[in-house]
């Protein structure tokens, strides 16, 4: 029989890599990380320009289910599916969100201690900023956070037409100030992508009480009268494994993956665990409560040839090749989303609106084929912070080979289209200004922008609307689905993320979330990890 490990922890994400990296710093304990996908050895993971070539190819095949409200569209949630989960295959962009919601985890739904103030020393404790300090940054955690070593002329521009709207420059987006415009700051360094299996898992993966085991997906949580004490998985090569946890099992596996594993385990909605034929050990509301930042994509063709259309191919793609393997420094060491803005479109003191600027037209994140046989061209993808709308993860398939049914129900809730049609307004403001309006051939997404940018157009909010149902798309931001609370009705964990009424099990990731936060979610996640690690090791 395997000998078994004081924790196992399933996922080796943004989260998992940060509660290995300081269970064994700060422990004597025997850990096993599992992770369903592969290593994240390779060229094109370590290269921050190729982000297009490896989100296609390792990322979960995650769907969600087809919706009225979004013209019953089926669209991708793409989830890292490798060692450093999404943290290696993202857009690096450093961003925590604003201090409100954090602060209303705490007052809205109970969670004490996970407010800002709470959370602030983790995002501090994981961060190695090379450029920023003060109260609101570290400089010496093991996620490096630097400056973009290359800026392309156009995202310069979109700066410049952010100003031009009454924008401030800002060079921190972390601080709690309720708009601006800049260029991100990346979790990068010297020029190549820094996940959290760069950054915390480097420093561990040797240590003989770390065993990392890739490849092998995770089916259950094995439960013994009330107590957590191992999982059932299968390895590509070695087929089922039963592997056993002497002290806690930690599910890290990400707002689609934790609670399909929960639900298999029996945890869940008893009516729908009994419809799977699953026996029920806990009645919890795992599933429920899922959210995600919807976007849509302006996109316009320019009038010279300046974007980075065709710098992918033939001797230019050898010289950016070569200038990155030999010296870290050039186009690739873009992450190509590298200037952004945030916009207060409500007039409640906080960014409700944020705009990921592309220098290159967003080709390959085009279900609709709008951008088809376009060449030269600029997006500006722009979208609402805090959705209104509600969806559900639940479990499919055959015993045995549950897969997870992903219901988002986006735009449900009839305020969240009204948001969006003001973030996608702020959007064509930005276009209408001399500096990006100068270089600008035609708006063709959304059709009719220049109509829509018209005053008193008397079908603006039927076109906008249109637009929005049709080509609104994820931003790969899901949270929510094991929410953290005090109520075991209304939640999934406790405010020390142990699963209500199962002793041994943790959640530690962004399923965990209250609400989603007003910005890119990696950098929460990794704030999460960190306090969730620190539970820990304070209970060990």
């Amino acid at each position: 029989m395997q000998n078994p490990y004081d924790y196992i922890i399933v996922g080796a994400g943004s989260a998992g890599c940060v509660i290995a990296h300081r269970l064994i710093q700060a422990t004597r304990a025997t850990v096993l990380l599992i992770e369903a996908g592969g290593p994240d050895a390779g060229l094109l993971i370590r290269m921050p320009g190729a982000l297009g070539r490896v989100i296609p190819t390792r990322t979960w095949p995650y769907m969600t289910t087809p919706h009225e409200a979004t013209n019953h569209r089926a669209m991708t949630i793409a989830q890292g599916r490798l060692i450093g989960g999404s943290s290696s295959v993202n857009g690096m962009i450093y961003i925590r969100g604003h201090r409100s919601d954090y602060d209303a985890w705490a007052s809205d739904y109970g969670c004490t201690g996970w407010d800002y103030k709470g959370l602030l020393p983790y995002f501090i404790k994981s961060e190695g900023n090379e450029s920023l300090a003060g109260p609101l940054h570290g400089n010496d955690g093991p996620l490096r956070v630097s400056e973009n070593r290359y800026r392309h002329p156009l995202t310069q521009t979109f700066v410049r037409a952010g100003q031009e709207i009454g924008l401030p420059y800002v060079n921190d987006f972390n601080d709690n100030a309720p708009e601006g415009v800049g260029y991100y700051q990346t979790t990068t360094f010297n020029g190549e992508r820094y996940s959290t299996s760069k950054a915390y898992l480097s420093d561990v993966r040797d240590d003989p009480r770390l065993t990392i085991l890739s490849d092998t997906e995770v089916e259950r949580v094995i439960i013994e009268s009330g107590r957590a004490v191992g999982i059932r998985a299968r390895h590509a090569k070695k087929g089922e494994m039963t592997l056993h946890a002497r002290r806690e099992v930690i599910l890290s596996a990400g707002a689609i993956g934790t609670p399909r594993i929960l639900m298999s385990s029996g945890i869940g909605h008893r009516h729908h665990l009994s419809e799977q034929g699953i026996e029920c050990l806990k009645d919890l509301p795992v599933g429920d409560n899922l959210q995600d930042h919807l976007h849509m994509s302006i996109n316009a063709t320019l009038k010279e040839e300046t974007s980075l259309y065709g710098e992918d191919a033939g001797l230019r793609a050898l010289r950016h090749g070569a200038e990155w393997l030999l010296h870290r420094r050039g186009l690739l060491t873009s992450n190509v989303l590298e200037g952004g803005a945030f916009l207060d479109t409500a007039d409640e003191g906080r960014a409700d609106t944020q705009v990921h600027f592309m220098p290159v037209l967003d080709t390959w994140d085009d279900p609709n084929g709008i951008g088809l046989g376009r060449t030269h061209g600029i997006t500006l993808k722009v979208g609402h912070l805090r959705p209104a709308s509600r969806g559900t993860v639940r479990l499919t398939g055959p015993r045995g080979a549950k897969t997870a049914a992903i219901d988002a129900r986006f735009l449900e809730a009839p305020e969240d289209l009204e948001h969006q049609m003001r973030s996608l307004r702020a959007g064509l403001a930005l276009l209408d200004t001399p500096a990006l309006a100068g270089v600008i051939d035609d708006i063709f997404s959304p059709p009719e922008a220049r109509y829509l940018m018209a005053q008193n157009a008397n079908d603006n909010r039927r076109a906008l609307e249109a637009f929005i149902r049709q080509y609104c798309k994820t931003t790969y931001h899901p949270v929510g689905t094991c929410r953290m609370g005090q109520d075991a009705r209304h939640s999934v964990v406790d405010l020390e993320l142990k699963v209500h009424g199962v002793d041994g099990l943790r959640v530690i990731d962004c399923s965990i979330f209250p609400t989603l936060p007003g910005g890119n979610t990696n950098a929460p996640t990794i704030a999460v990890a960190e306090k969730g690690a620190d539970i820990l090791i304070n209970a060990a």
